[in-house]
């Protein structure tokens, strides 16, 4: 028999400081032994609910109205002991920047140790967020984000309390990975009685999972733009690399590697979690010392690791997919997007907040946002601020790495668009990280498919995605060529 463990009643929120409505009589109810799909544009308050459930609201943040029960405890109404209390007892939580709350230098095996009422569930429940036991000596900082999202996941479940919130759970992961957490939160619900709240973009998955929906609406701030042909234009290489690889720990990562972009072209990197694709990011953009091979920009020689001076550093930018951990808490959006401006020589203030306000613009998001923190935006909005820095070094090679997992899809298809745009435009090379196969063939013209560190294929993108859509189950959602 399920049981009410969380209710929401009329619950609503403001931005004291913009005097922005986050939550307007939001009313919830969650029960024992079910799925609850959480969803909503990007900046709709996904994010702000679920953390309103456990009572962190920023300090701008102020509840207006209503009232959160849970375990029969006004949440929002407790004193710090009691709310620590109720967290520990009653409530695990994974954020959609996973890889942010988990500590790059500890192995695997200690963190999951860490979290684990009972120690010898720990190999079982690596196994059940499917990821391998070879894993658990590795550094959480060596892992790959889609790697450290199902970490984040398999602690929560390890502390087995009755009720689990989880943030956009499937962003930055392959179809067998979003399967294999899906089977996992189903059967936490259904056998185990917990109560699960799950937000997310990813609509096929929620429908097949959840078993009751939640819809936040809110205006959206842009509009879904046309697509652009994917089939490749005569446009020259600009970008080449080749004998790509990296070593660490004795195990080879990456291993001989090409890879070429065109001018003007937005070129596809494919691969299961895991594959290596953010290393190859990495790669590019000058972030991993130990890498060989060799890689030019407009045919000549760029250095692989930090030896880059000057102008060099600028020419390639790189977009992380979890960007929370790369923007300054401590600074206002407006100053954090000011910076690359400064330094490319802008010195009139008035003309840097004009351009900040343009370059806002240009990835739907509003100028006002300007006077915020990062912590004060959703994942959404915090993804396309990187994106908008990165565009503000005004950069020859873009590299974004799952741009659009936590976007919606009207969000990502205007992202996508906007990136094909920028590219077309400002003759720029754009390379795409992503696993939203239908989206990254409607806007990328060619690509390269990555499969346990070596690559498996390459062509237009079209030509590619056989490789990913006829699997048996239970395989990678890769194939061979």
């Amino acid at each position: 028999m399920t049981k009410r463990t969380v209710v929401v009643e009329d619950l609503g929120l403001i931005d004291s400081r913009s005097g922005t409505t986050i939550l307007d009589t939001v009313s919830v109810g969650l029960d024992s032994g079910t799925v609850t799909g959480l969803t909503g544009e990007s900046g709709s308050g996904k994010t702000m609910l679920m953390k309103a459930l456990l009572g962190w609201l920023p300090r701008t943040v102020h509840r207006t109205s209503g009232t959160i029960h849970i375990a029969g405890q006004s949440v929002l109404d407790l004193d710090p002991g009691a709310l620590r209390a109720l967290r520990r007892t009653q409530v695990s939580f994974v954020g959609q920047d996973a890889g942010s709350a988990l500590n790059p230098v500890m192995r695997v095996r200690a963190l999951l140790a860490e979290t684990a009422s009972d120690a010898t569930a720990v190999e079982h429940t690596l196994a059940r967020v499917g990821l391998p036991q070879s894993l658990v000596e590795r550094r959480a900082g060596e892992l790959s984000g889609g790697q450290q999202r199902r970490l984040a996941l398999a602690r929560a479940v390890l502390r087995d309390t009755p009720i689990l919130i989880i943030d956009e759970p499937f962003g930055g992961l392959d179809a067998q990975a979003r399967r294999t957490v899906a089977d996992l939160l189903r059967s936490l619900a259904h056998d185990c009685g917990k109560t699960i709240l799950v937000s997310g973009h990813d609509v096929p998955t929620l429908d097949a999972l959840v078993d009751a929906h939640i819809h936040l609406g809110k205006d959206f701030e842009s509009t879904p733009a046309e697509s652009r042909a994917t089939v490749a234009p005569i446009r020259p290489n600009r970008l080449s690399a080749s004998g790509i690889g990296l070593a660490r720990g004795g195990r080879t990562i990456l291993s001989n590697i090409e890879l070429t972009a065109r001018t003007g072209c937005v070129t596809a990197v494919l691969g299961e979690s895991g594959a290596g694709k953010t290393t190859l990011a990495r790669i590019l953009a000058g972030l991993e010392p130990s890498a060989v091979g060799q890689l030019t920009l407009e045919s000549r020689p760029m250095p692989l690791s930090g030896r880059r001076r000057g102008k060099q550093i600028t020419r390639i930018q790189l977009v992380p997919q979890d960007p929370l951990s790369t923007l300054n808490p401590q600074r206002t959006i407006g100053q954090i997007l000011e910076r690359p401006l400064t330094r490319r020589g802008i010195r009139d203030r008035a003309r840097r907040a004009e351009t900040v306000a343009q370059v806002l613009g240009a990835v739907g998001l509003n100028p006002e946002l300007v006077t915020r923190r990062p912590s004060e935006l959703s994942g959404g909005q915090r993804q396309r601020v990187s994106i908008a820095r990165a565009l503000s070094y005004n950069p020859e090679v873009l590299i974004c790495d799952e741009v659009t997992s936590a976007l919606d899809p009207d969000t990502a298809n205007t992202i996508m668009a906007l990136l094909a745009s920028v590219a077309h435009e400002s003759d720029m090379v754009v390379i795409v990280i992503g696993h939203d196969l239908d989206l990254l063939a409607r806007h990328c013209a060619e690509g390269i498919v990555v499969h346990e560190g070596v690559r498996l294929a390459a062509g237009p993108v079209a030509d590619l995605l056989p490789h990913f859509r006829y699997q048996p189950t239970g395989s990678d959602n890769t194939g061979s060529p």
